[in-house]
């Protein structure tokens, strides 16, 4: 991630339930464990907004992560690739996510 980009992003309490609906079954996985399909600027900020707006009640929190396992503990990010990019940048340890 750029460090314009990064610079603009607010930073997020690691706190999951802030910011995901965790009431489904879903693992809690390091974030070290995670591997990006991609990162899109654009996709990484309005990620941060809508984290913002779901901690904050202004909109709905999002569901896990999903994910898919490369196997070596290593998980593949399908969807919430930018969700995890903004985790990594406020130093989460660990992030909900469901298996797929």
């Amino acid at each position: 991630m750029n460090g314009e980009i990064a610079a603009s992003l607010a930073w997020l309490p690691d706190d999951p339930s802030l910011y995901f609906d965790l009431r489904e079954a879903h693992l809690l996985i390091p974030l070290a464990h995670l591997v990006n399909t991609r990162a899109r600027e654009r996709g990484i900020v309005n990620a941060n907004r809508h984290m913002l707006a779901a901690a904050n009640g202004r909109q709905e929190k999002r569901k896990p992560l999903t994910v898919r396992a490369l196997g070596d503990e290593l998980w593949l990010v399908v969807d919430g690739n930018s969700t995890l990019l903004n985790a990594r940048h406020s130093n989460w340890r660990a992030i909900p996510c469901s298996a797929r």
